[in-house]
């Protein structure tokens, strides 16, 4: 839970640092949105990887899987809204590593970090999908 709360936090600094908004809300929803698509990336591939690879079986057309994909990232959207927006988790978490981050010497190395783990659920997704066409 500690990675996932630094993964936020970065994102959430990233926004924060850039914005030219005075209202808190614009970044905090900007930095939840990018968390949630993350999330709902490494859940997607998660799926597809034991549907592909395991069970051998794919969605009964594109539509079914367009629906279930986006009520993946609707269902970790709404969760994230209530954890980091409505709870104020988001502050807590900031403030918890806003020393640490201003202490650390490597701060665009944790940025492309941060990245590289929002990214690479959908390139193993596409690789997945190159990889193991859908039988017709």
């Amino acid at each position: 839970m500690k990675q996932l709360e630094y993964l936020y936090f970065n994102i959430y600094n990233y926004y924060y640092r850039r914005s030219d908004f005075s209202s808190a809300l614009f970044f905090r929803l900007q930095a939840m949105y990018m968390l949630s698509l993350s999330a709902g990336g490494w859940a997607l591939l998660l799926q597809a990887a034991f549907l592909r690879l395991i069970k051998r079986a794919w969605f009964s057309s594109p539509a079914v899987a367009m629906s279930f994909a986006l009520s993946v990232y609707l269902v970790i959207g709404l969760v994230f809204y209530r954890i980091f927006i409505i709870d104020n988790h988001d502050e807590k978490i900031f403030h918890k590593y806003e020393q640490s981050w201003n202490s650390n010497p490597n701060k665009k190395g944790v940025l492309l970090l941060c990245i590289f783990v929002a990214i690479v659920p959908y390139v193993l997704l596409l690789a997945l999908s190159l990889l193991f066409p859908r039988q017709h």
